[in-house]
Parts: structure tokens; sequence; C-alpha cells
């Protein structure tokens, strides 16, 4: 076999893995923990294992996160061939290979011209074959499927465990994709500290213009080593020129859970994402909590991208006490529900739950459920609008494809994708209220309560 003829056999195998992901699915458990992810908008900072095909209810921003509950599911490896001295073409799900060969002749065709006419570098080799899926993946009209390499794919994984190496900061392609929107800066982490703010928009990030690229290419160009610096071009509502702020990278160490007594004998708890660890630290909180004998309880998810969907059946579980968490749909019509988990503990007690723009994926699963069960109102704004599912996918090279698999809809068969849930009491938190200390939306559900 012929270098060039070898070459084409590596991308053809790729451009027919990209092509067909569903292949890969049997024999995964179902549930984020397992498989799936619901994540929403990226937190410039998360990432999923190499061994671990999980169904992720992606997220808006980015953010990706963890949680899981108080024994974490198997993880089931995914298969890698035996190393071999003669290339295996890949399985070929469909047809036949020279019909697959002649739907790529195209492709060839103009591979060809490239590079014996392109003046300057063409992709060779494993950068070819990632050029080719990303390729692919962009075509999808679709921006939660997206390709990543076996370094990005680390980083998403690592990110599943509460921490990460970045900026502290939230991010969503902007709808025009010139940029990247903030979606929300955590407190006390280092885009906060160098005057990031939310809604800021990033059009660049050391230079290079950012509009051209996936949400996933834009966080890894924004997350780095602890210790180096970004420097983020951002245009923001009230200045004439773009900004040029300078962020040092730290480790964030995301503090999935706070809690605390509020006056009035009012319980509050903020759940900051669904990441492995967050179902176990807040039963924790909730007991807490809960020996108190509060009179109400405030469930804060403002600002939770979202993360693992077996964690957001486990969280919702805590506060629903029957019935459906959530209702998944795959493009052929089948749906897949997924129950309440019995034993809550913070069934019994009135409820308040608190949302807002940022508010996505698995957080828009557990507020769903919690405001179709009649639980409890959403108090805040309308949520970011993300429900879709993806399954991560260890390629065997290590990098990842992560497909959209599956839209989720509320147990009443509401769907949030790209438009949000509604709160049932709408207040406004704005920048002036941030700077001077103010919460007009814990005020309301804190009223809310007392009232009941």
């Amino acid at each position: 076999m012929t270098s060039s003829n070898f070459t084409r056999w590596l991308l053809a195998g790729c451009l027919v893995v990209a092509l067909t992901t569903t292949a890969f699915m049997a024999g995964l458990a179902t549930g984020f923990g397992l498989g799936r992810w619901t994540a929403p908008a990226v937190v410039v900072a998360p990432a999923a294992p190499q061994e671990s095909p999980a169904a992720v209810v992606e997220a808006p921003r980015v953010t990706a996160i963890p949680a899981a509950t108080q024994a974490p599911p198997a993880i089931l490896p995914t298969p890698r061939p035996a190393p071999s001295a003669t290339p295996q073409r890949a399985p070929q799900p469909a047809g036949t290979i020279a019909a697959q060969d002649k739907e790529l002749k195209l492709f060839w065709e103009a591979m060809t011209l490239l590079q014996d006419g392109f003046y300057g570098d063409v992709p060779s080799g494993q950068n070819l074959q990632y050029a080719a899926i990303r390729g692919v993946v962009s075509s999808l009209d679709d921006r939660f499927t997206s390709f990543m390499t076996a370094d990005e794919a680390q980083r998403f994984e690592d990110s599943l465990d509460g921490s990460f190496e970045g900026i502290g900061a939230q991010v969503d392609k902007t709808e025009d994709d010139k940029g990247a929107r903030i979606v929300e800066v955590y407190p006390g982490f280092p885009a906060a500290t160098a005057g990031v703010r939310r809604n800021d928009i990033i059009t660049a990030v050391d230079g290079q213009d950012i509009g051209p690229l996936s949400l996933t290419e834009i966080i890894s160009h924004i997350r780095g080593p602890r210790g180096t610096t970004v420097t983020l071009t951002i245009r923001r509502e009230g200045e004439d020129a773009p900004l040029e702020i300078s962020v040092t990278r730290a480790r964030i160490e995301i503090p999935v859970v706070e809690s605390k007594m509020l006056a009035g004998n009012i319980g509050y708890v903020k759940l900051q994402e669904f990441s492995r660890p967050a179902p176990g630290r807040l039963k924790t909180a909730l007991k807490e909590l809960l020996d108190q004998e509060p009179g109400g309880l405030i469930l804060d998810l403002r600002g939770n991208p979202g993360g693992l969907l077996d964690v957001a059946v486990e969280v919702g579980s805590q506060f629903v006490a029957a019935g459906d968490i959530l209702i998944e749909r795959k493009k052929d019509g089948s749906e897949e529900h997924f129950s309440v988990r019995t034993g809550g503990l913070a069934i019994g007690v009135p409820l308040a739950v608190l949302v807002n723009e940022g508010s996505a994926s698995a957080s828009e699963i557990v507020a769903g459920a919690i405001q179709d069960a009649g639980r409890g109102p959403l108090v805040g704004t309308k949520t970011f609008g993300k429900g879709s599912v993806q399954l991560p996918q260890t390629l065997s090279d290590g990098s990842m494809l992560r497909v959209t698999i599956a839209h989720w809809f509320t147990p009443k068969g509401r769907g949030i994708h790209g438009t949000g849930l509604e709160p049932d009491i709408p207040i406004e938190l704005s920048e002036q209220d941030r700077s001077a200390g103010r919460d007009p939306q814990l005020d309301r559900a804190v009223e809310y309560l007392s009232a009941q």
C-alpha cells in the first residue's frame, strides 16, 4: 500500500466514523454518569475521560460539569483495536468499500488539487483527519455536537470532577457566530479579578479572531495551564472601542455546593454544577439544613451550566416525590422516561428555585421537573434553553466525538431547547444590584416562602 493510499484509507475511515457515530452507542449505559451529558455552555472548564462514554445534557455555555451519586456508576471503557503492522479498514456500517470510495471521489479530487497547487501548507496525516472530521461536524448545524483532540478530551474529563485550569467563566457562542458571550463570571476567580463581566463579547483570544471557531475550540484557546496568561479582546456595551483584558489562568476549584440558613428560618442551598461530586455533597448539605427544621428551602441554580444527566436525575429526586424527572426523545420518536428515585430528602419542605439565563441543561431538567410537579415556583429570569443530550465517544487515538443523540422534555412534555423555562415569579437582577451587593431575586424567594 502506498503512503498516499494509506493516508486516504485513514481519512476515509475518519469520515465514516464522523458520519456514522451511532454505531458506537451499543452497550453504553444511560445517564450521564455512565454516558450522557447535558451541559449547556462551557465553563471555560470541562472535559470528559478517555475511557468514559457518557451522555451529556449539554450545556449552553461552556461549562461542562460533573456529579455523581454516593457510589459513582461503573464506567464502560471504549474498546480499542490491538496494534497491527497492517492497517485495517474501519468497520463499514453500510454499503460497500467501492460505493464509499465513489462517494469520496470528489473529496479526493479537491485534496489532490490543494496538495499539488496550494501556495502554502496543507494539513496531512492526523491533522488532515481532524480537519475532515471538524468539517463534517461543522456542517451538521448543531453547536453541541463537537470534536475534541485527545488533550481537549482529557481536560473535559478533568472538569467533570469539579476542577480545571482556566479563567473561571462560563461562555457561549454568540448568535451571529462572531464571538463568545460571557454567560457567567465566578466571583473570586481570575476572570472576575481581571475585570471580565457578564455579557462581555470575546472577539479574539491572544489576537486570534475566534468567530470562525467552534465553541469547543474557543474554550480550548481560553483555557490553559495555571500561571500562564491569556489576552481577551472584548466588546462591551457602552464602550466605543474594544477592550484588551489579560487574565492569568489558575486552577479552578468549583465549590459545587454552598449552603446556609437565612433569616426567617429559611434554608438556602446553591448548586454550582452537575458534576460527579454534586449528589453526595448536595445530600450532605440538605441533611444539615433539614436538621435545623427550616420553614422553607431555596434551591439556587443561577449560573449553573449543567453537567451529567444521571446527576440531574439524582438531584431532581431530592425534591420531587414521584413521577418523571425528564423524558428523552430520539429522532425516530422513541422515548425514554427517567423516573424519580426514591429516598428524596427534601420532598416535603416548601421550596422555591432561583434561575436565570445562565441556568442551562441539567439545571433546566431539575427546574422543569420541580415546576411540572408543582413543588415550588421558579424565581428569576428565563433560563438558557439547552435541551439536547450529547453522547461523548472516545476514538482510538484518545480524541473524542460528542454527538447529539436526543432532545429531552419536562415531565409534562414541554420542550425547552431554544426557548428556555419561564419563571413563575419573574424578577431581574441588574449589574447595579450586583455592584451594590443586592439580590432582589433571593429576597423575593424568601418573601414567597415566608408567606407560606
